[in-house]
């Protein structure tokens, strides 16, 4: 028997939840990175800033990779933005889905209710039809 659309309609709603999740978990390694690199940014500036000569004789060093590190910053900034948005899109597809979903099975429950009664009646007046 073929598959109902309510049927269809949930394993959508899985199926987008699952990529629902994945979108989440690409965030939350780019904010890991994030403060990784913010971590990495700040052991840098107070080697900078302290007296150790062994720190001033690399001072050159330490500014060459915080700049680096700044543009990775920026980059996974702009990386975690267009994440966030992809999952809030998703989530936004599969709650419409779940919506459509539950409004197809109502509808299919509605119409096998409706085919009951029409059953039911179809038979009573073949009863009164036989009497």
């Amino acid at each position: 028997m073929a598959e109902s659309r309510a049927a269809k309609l949930d394993r959508l709603v899985r199926v987008q939840r699952q990529l629902e999740r994945m979108a989440e978990t690409l965030l939350s390694h780019t904010v890991r990175e994030q403060v990784s690199l913010d971590d990495t940014q700040s052991a840098l500036v107070d080697a900078v800033g302290s007296f150790n000569p062994v720190h001033a004789a690399m001072s050159n060093q330490y500014a060459q990779r915080f700049q680096r590190l700044s543009a990775k910053s920026q980059q996974l900034e702009g990386m975690k933005s267009v994440q966030e948005k992809r999952v809030l899109t998703e989530k936004t597809k599969a709650d419409r889905l779940a919506d459509q979903a539950a409004a197809a099975a109502g509808n299919e429950e509605r119409a096998a209710a409706d085919e009951e009664l029409l059953d039911l009646l179809d038979a009573s007046l073949r009863y009164r039809a036989g009497e």
